[in-house]
Parts: structure tokens; C-alpha cells; sequence
């Protein structure tokens, strides 16, 4: 079942391009390719406050050299490539604490919970990568050994997202659960420590620089509070309940069975419930730290109740699941090529017009199209864009009352000196632009419309 879902999965998984973020990051890519670089004044938006820092400038350069070659498919097949080497490398983590069925299960649990952030954005990496993070230090809390190998890891992580940062919160933690259950000696402890700090300065060696270390509270700091992904996650949501519902299960097995868990054990349950409530961006980090938790429990049960299915993983089964995910992945290739689908979301067919307009012209977007806009018509300069981050909360808070027609908005037109706007057609801004300003329809798409100033 494991190796038909990784040889099949890939094809299944294919979708249209709908995710407004990797559009963004291929404009990233291809400033960064041309040898450029961000600062302030920022070389696209001309009220940013705050310099962008392009913390996911790995991904953004490889996809965008590969989207020269290879067109929208790459962003397809990218993301189902993700979803399969994610389910792959759980997997097989799991199965060496459980049997393979229950390891193919709790994964599949784990990539439900993710779900949401599985898109087409570099995150899907660092999600990735962050797996092996975590089985290194998983490891670690057995035998107090440290992973050197993390050291390159991290700086590869840190070249891909700003999730990396998770795996160094999960080092500290385990350290931590280490030295208050007392089991690690002291030389072992420095050990640890110095692995940590080796990590971090791998973060800071980064083309960022050691800016990079701060990069996380700078961004939640200057834009958290408008955006959704950045906020307290609701139990509510289907998938923050099933990370959850993980944690609580590997809970409930340790009461029920009487086990005593081990300090690192209930640290690392803790933080998977500070993480799956905290925002809804680390649910999907909090299912994978809640992943070996549920295994490991499920596994002593089946043990205790002599219903262990089938042996643990041999490097036969393994090999095979690796071919598998090969060929599914090489499979998928010409499937996405076949299926080269214009994007869902974004006004394709407005294009033309978009370029046809002059340079430096001030343009009014909506947010989840401005990377799309940014991507196809550079020339152009909009008044607030998807990095949201390098906005004062002032800026943010007059385009969000300007997008709603509420008081002031004309005040945030003028003073932008916006002359064309490309905003939702069913948007109070838009009735209020064509009816107030005069301003006339240029064309409509995907629920979106291109309204131009008078002359």
C-alpha cells in the first residue's frame, strides 16, 4: 500500500496552480539571477518601509531557472514532488519504531493535518528538510549523541525558509528535556550545545547574513496581525484538530498503558500543542513532531496486545519504496507537461494589458494577485504587494480601509497616486472607483477587473 501510494501519489497529486505565492518568489528568482538586490527604496514597491529580506532565495533561484526551461508544469510537478518526498521520508523514519502499516498511517495523518501549508511555495521544502532535523535530534534524545551532520543541514534549510528556525526550537527543547531528566553528562551536554551553535552560525553564513537569525521577529512584528496564516489557529479547523487529536492519542496511550514517557517525551508533546495552537503556519511542524509520538505509542500497544501485522522494515522493502517514489515522480513529469493549464486565480487573459501599461505607472492590486502582477508586468509599480512585511502597519491598515470604500479611501488614492486599479469585480473599491471617479473598465477576468483613471 506504501509503495503503490508513492508510485501513484505523484500523478494524483498534480493540480493547476493555484496558490498566489509562488509567483512572488519566481519575480524573487529572477531579480536575484540578474545579479540584483533588495533594499530600501524597495526596486518594486515605492511605499515600502521596511527592506524584504529574501529569506527563500534558493528555491526562488532553482524554480525560476527551471520555470525558463520548463513553463507552469515545473510548478505542478514541484509540489507534488514535495507532498511525495514529505509522506516518503516519514515513512521511513516511522518504520523504525513501528511496524510499517502503522508507520504509513500515522504519516498519512501527518500530511493531512499539513495540508493547507502543501502548496507550491518554498515552505513544501523546508518542510521537507525539516524532517531529518527532527529525526536527528529524536536520535539524539536516545543516546545523547550529536548530529554534525545537522551543521550543513541547517544551512541548507536556512537557504530555503524560515521554518528552519523550528528545528533549532526542537534542539533546545531536547537539549533542555536532556539536562532536567538527567540523563546526559555534562561533556555530553557541551557537546549538544556546541551543536546548537554551530547550527545557528550555519543560519548566519547564509547570503542573508546573520540578519537571518532575527528575520523571524522582524516579520511577525511588523505584519503578524494581518495575516491570517500568522495568527492563532482555531481548534475548529479540521486539520489543527488532527494534529491535535495526534498528540492527545499518544497521550492517552501512555495513561492508559501505565508507560512512563520519558522528559524529552512530554517536552516535545507540549511543544507540539504550543505549535499546532500557536499559528496556523506551524500546524503543519506540530504534526510532525507529533508523528513519532503517535508511532512509538501506537506500537506499544500493538506489542502489549501480540498484534504486531507485520516485521519491521527491511532494506528490501525500503529499496522498493524508493523505486516507487521514482518512478511516480518520473511518471508524473509528462503528466504535468500534458496537463499545462493556465493558473487558477489570477486574470491571465489581462496580461496583454498589463504590460501595454507605462512604466512606473501606480497600480491598485489586490493582495493575493500582486505577486502575479509583479511577475508579469515588472514595469509596474503597485502601492502594497504579498511581501506585507515590508509595509508600516499604518500603509497596511489605509489600502485595507481603501480596498473596503471606507472612509478615506480617496485620500489613500490620491496620495498614492494610483491611476489604475486591478481589484476584485464584485469589490466595494470598484463600484466606488467607476462611480465616484469616473474611472472606466479596461477588462475583466477570473472575478477581477483592470480599471483605469480618466485622462
Amino acid at each position: 500500500m506504501v509503495g503503490a501510494a508513492l508510485a501513484i501519489g505523484p500523478t494524483l497529486l498534480l493540480r493547476r496552480v493555484s496558490d498566489p505565492s509562488p509567483w512572488l518568489h519566481l519575480r524573487v528568482g529572477q531579480w536575484l539571477l540578474e545579479g540584483r538586490r533588495f533594499g530600501i527604496p524597495d526596486p518594486w514597491a515605492p511605499f515600502a518601509a521596511h527592506p524584504y529580506v529574501a529569506t527563500q532565495w534558493l528555491p526562488s533561484v532553482a524554480t525560476a531557472r527551471a520555470y525558463e526551461w520548463f513553463g507552469t508544469p515545473v510548478l505542478m510537478w514541484e509540489r507534488a514532488a514535495g507532498i511525495t518526498a514529505l509522506f516518503f521520508l516519514l515513512v521511513a523514519w516511522l518504520t523504525t519504531m513501528a511496524t510499517p502499516w502503522v508507520a504509513g498511517a500515522v504519516s498519512a495523518l501527518a500530511v493531512f493535518a499539513a495540508w493547507p501549508s502543501l502548496t507550491e511555495r518554498p515552505q513544501l521544502a523546508g518542510f521537507v528538510l525539516l524532517v531529518p532535523v527532527l529525526v536527528a535530534w529524536w536520535s539524539t534524545a536516545q543516546d545523547c549523541r550529536p548530529r554534525w551532520w545537522l551543521v550543513p543541514l541547517t544551512w541548507l534549510a536556512a537557504s530555503t525558509h524560515g521554518i528552519w528556525a523550528t528545528g533549532g526550537v526542537v534542539g533546545v527543547v531536547v537539549t533542555a528535556s536532556l539536562l532536567l531528566g538527567r540523563r546526559a553528562t555534562r561533556s555530553e551536554l557541551v557537546r549538544l550545545v556546541s551543536l546548537l551553535a554551530a547550527c545557528a552560525a550555519a543560519g548566519a553564513l547564509t547570503p542573508i547574513g546573520p540578519r537571518l537569525l532575527l528575520t523571524p521577529f522582524e516579520v511577525g512584528s511588523q505584519g503578524r496581525q494581518f495575516v491570517g496564516e500568522w495568527l492563532p489557529s482555531s481548534v475548529r479547523d479540521p486539520h489543527v484538530a488532527c494534529a491535535l487529536l495526534m498528540l492527545a492519542l499518544a497521550w492517552l496511550v501512555w495513561v492508559l498503558t501505565c508507560r512512563k514517557a520519558s522528559v524529552t517525551e512530554v517536552a516535545l508533546l507540549v511543544l507540539g500543542v504550543v505549535l499546532a495552537l500557536g499559528m496556523q503556519r506551524t500546524v503543519a511542524v506540530a504534526a510532525l513532531v507529533a508523528a513519532p509520538l503517535l508511532a512509538s505509542a501506537t506500537e506499544t500497544v500493538l506489542a502489549r496486545r501480540h498484534l504486531r501485522l507485520l516485521p519491521t522494515v527491511s532494506g528490501r522493502l525500503l529499496a522498493l519504496w524508493t523505486s516507487a517514489a521514482v518512478l511516480g515522480l518520473a511518471i508524473a513529469i509528462p503528466v504535468a507537461a500534458a496537463h499545462d493549464e493556465a493558473p487558477s486565480g489570477v486574470p491571465t487573459s489581462l496580461a496583454p494589458a498589463l504590460r501595454a501599461l507605462p512604466p512606473s505607472t501606480r497600480i491598485l492590486v489586490n493582495g493575493d494577485t500582486s505577486g502575479w502582477l509583479l511577475f508579469t508586468a515588472p514595469q509596474l509599480q503597485p502601492v502594497f504587494d504579498i511581501r506585507i512585511e515590508v509595509y508600516s502597519p499604518q500603509h497596511v491598515e489605509r489600502y485595507i480601509t481603501a480596498m473596503a470604500a471606507e472612509p478615506g479611501w480617496r485620500s489613500f488614492i490620491e496620495d498614492t497616486g494610483s491611476t489604475t486599479a486591478l481589484v476584485k469585480t464584485d469589490s466595494p473599491l470598484a463600484a466606488a472607483l467607476v462611480q465616484q471617479l469616473s474611472w472606466r473598465q479596461a477588462g475583466t477576468d477570473a472575478g477581477l477587473v483592470l480599471l483605469e483613471a480618466p485622462q
